[in-house]
């Protein structure tokens, strides 16, 4: 587990920090963008407002004069020559003097009130032609001089090709943006970024890049990114490693198991003489990412000796259900299913309860479940274990030793538990050959299995000499490379489909 998380964590923590400084970076950087931004409408208003000083200089030599036909035409020329402004008008006594407009027409409703700052938003509601506008306007002791520049112009000023960033102008507390009409704004707002003009008393307004932004990082940092996460990733398997590397067996099996690596082969067991298929026995196999398939040699012991067989024997006893259950409807009546358990596993306080989940997770109620006992550890055979196996054996479990011969006390425990059949070692199989005493030693265990009324399976079958040996002793079950090597699950569906199914009969 130490060895999955850690990589984990340190590939998120540097990932999280690469994203943050870079988001950091990003963000500094739509700041400034948008600083800059609102520099640049600052000094296209300013430019407009400058044609609007030149434009109220000559006003003001027009003032002084008298409007009329001449004037007026220069006025309405000054205001035609300056590119940015709609109307140039002066005003005496309350009331509209002269106007850059022919026939001194206005095209605001009525005459604003002068304020401080010579800068006025007048709003749509306002103007002859429902367009807000913008008025630069001068005091002087006779008269005043009004210059309205168009919304269109100002609109214009303010469209900085920036994303996300929307830019409008303030004067005093009424504002105007890229759409819309005139509006005020309250003056307990926060504004997220301001510029003030210079020269003239009004201020850019403008939103602030937002602190955190996934789109912004995607769309200007995603080479970066890429980058983040192939640091973050790197370094996650190069601790990987480390950790694997000095991790110990027991480690290495554990993450295994966890990880599923260790799936369920099937050997095949048939009826000698028939060569139908009568059941399968479980056998384990790692099948590693990098190494392939490892024999169990490699692993069990290891298992055992650490404990880990329980959980390994687990995750086999469900992905057998599953594969089972998958076929179900191909399994012939009776069709066996062996698994091996250990003597640590048998003698656990959960064990009789898992057996009967297994059993109640079949569709098919008629299958024979096998509980072979090996003999590679010693097995204390006392009341409890005794009571545990009975339990299961009433519940329709068969009972089988396997490795019959091999190991500590396998006549001790036919004499102590209700043992359904033996299964005899391939190491006393294999020495049945062509020479008549080859079989001294497999005829006496045969002949104890008889007296004792055991049935008996063959292992390691390998030879016709062995097969025809076990034929005349009347062996009907039979497993071994004769038949079948172990296979996965994928290979005993093809077995099946290919030969005749005949009901076991476990005697």
């Amino acid at each position: 587990m130490r060895s999955i998380l850690l990589p984990l964590i340190l590939a998120a923590c540097l990932f999280i920090i690469g994203v943050s400084i870079l988001n950091t970076q990003l963000w500094y950087s739509s700041r400034a963008d948008s600083l800059a931004g609102a520099r640049y409408a600052e000094n296209s208003i300013d430019s407009i407002l400058d044609e609007a000083s030149l434009a109220t200089k000559t006003a003001l030599e027009i003032a002084t004069k008298e409007c009329d036909v001449e004037e007026q035409y220069r006025l309405g020329t000054e205001a035609a020559l300056k590119p940015h402004l709609r109307t140039i008008l002066i005003v005496k006594k309350g009331a509209i003097w002269c106007s850059s407009l022919p026939g001194n027409r206005v095209l605001l409703t009525h005459i604003p009130k002068m304020t401080n700052t010579h800068l006025l938003l007048v709003p749509a509601k306002d103007t002859v032609n429902e367009l807000p506008v913008l008025v630069y306007q001068t005091n002087l002791p006779a008269s005043r001089i009004l210059v309205t520049i168009s919304d269109k112009h100002i609109r214009g000023a303010l469209n900085v090709p920036l994303k996300r960033v929307s830019y409008s102008l303030l004067v005093g507390d009424s504002t105007i943006g890229l759409s819309g009409d005139v509006s005020a704004i309250d003056a307990n707002t926060p504004l997220s970024g301001r510029v003030d003009s210079a020269k003239y008393h009004y201020s850019i307004i403008y939103n602030q890049p937002p602190l955190f932004s996934f789109a912004r990082i995607v769309t200007k940092g995603s080479g970066i990114l890429l980058f983040i996460l192939l640091i973050s990733g790197s370094s996650a398997y190069a601790l990987e490693k480390y950790l694997n590397k000095n991790a110990t067996p027991e480690e290495t099996l554990r993450k295994a198991i966890s990880n599923g690596e260790i799936v369920p082969f099937y050997q095949p067991i048939v009826n000698g003489k028939e060569r139908t298929l009568r059941g399968v026995e479980v056998l384990a196999r790692w099948k590693h990412p990098r190494a392939g398939f490892i024999s169990p040699a490699s692993f069990i012991p290891v298992a055992e000796k650490s404990g880990l067989i329980i959980p390994l024997t687990q995750s086999l006893m469900a992905q057998v259900v599953a594969h089972m259950n998958a076929i179900a409807s191909k399994l012939p009546e009776g069709f066996h299913v062996g698994i091996n358990f250990s003597a640590s596993h048998i003698t656990s306080p959960t064990f009789v309860e898992e057996c009967l989940i297994y059993r109640d997770s079949f569709i098919r109620s008629d299958l024979h479940l096998v509980i072979e006992v090996t003999e590679r550890e010693p097995l204390h055979v006392d009341d409890n274990l005794v009571s545990r196996l009975n339990i299961l054996h009433e519940n329709g479990f068969v009972i089988a030793l396997d490795d019959f011969g091999t190991g500590y006390s396998g006549l001790s425990y036919l004499h102590d538990l209700h043992i359904d059949y033996i299964k005899i070692d391939q190491s006393f199989v294999g020495r049945v050959n062509a020479e008549p005493d080859s079989t001294r030693i497999l005829d006496c265990v045969l002949d104890l299995a008889r007296k004792l009324s055991l049935s008996i399976v063959a292992e390691g079958v390998e030879t016709k000499e062995q097969l025809d040996y076990l034929n005349q002793n009347n062996i009907t079950f039979l497993q071994g490379y004769y038949f079948y090597k172990p296979v996965p699950f994928t290979e005993l569906v093809k077995i099946m489909l290919s030969k005749p199914k005949v009901k076991v009969i476990i005697e």
